[in-house]
């Protein structure tokens, strides 16, 4: 996928002249960068895609895995040891996810945030990326 010495952009984008005139190279520097953190972004969630490891976390999952927590924290005066640390291991080691987030999946903490983060990575669907910044960030270093 090479064009002339530089590798084609998978995303190509339009900037619409909202009024400010700007010169045509201004115009491409930031057209050019926009495509340039969209494709980031892409590459970004397909290695963390190909770096995945286990199933896929799902909301049933994460409730499972918080009920199951509850019964030991419940036995253990809410704490994070024994069979609800195992608990949260089995989590990470089926289901791919970080120390961090199997904890807070067991005390049923950012779950939400959690699924849709995987399911983003499953799906190949990359981060949003903010025109705005890209054109304020652009504009600073002209003027």
């Amino acid at each position: 996928m090479k064009e002339m010495g530089r590798v084609r952009p998978i995303f190509v984008s339009e900037i619409i002249d909202d009024g400010w005139h700007l010169p045509k190279e201004v115009i491409h520097e930031i057209q050019l960068r926009y495509e340039r953190a969209r494709n980031w972004a892409y590459a970004e969630v397909c290695r963390q895609k190909s770096h995945h490891r286990g199933e896929w976390l799902t909301d049933a999952v994460a409730k499972q895995y918080a009920a199951k927590a509850l019964v030991w924290r419940v036995l253990n005066d809410n704490q994070y040891t024994g069979k609800v640390r195992e608990i949260g291991e089995e989590l990470q080691a089926q289901y791919g996810v970080t120390e961090l987030e199997a904890i807070n999946i067991l005390f049923e903490r950012n779950v939400s945030d959690y699924v849709n983060k995987y399911d983003r990575i499953k799906n190949l669907i990359p981060r949003e990326v903010g025109m705005e910044e890209i054109r304020e960030e652009v504009m600073a270093e002209v003027s």
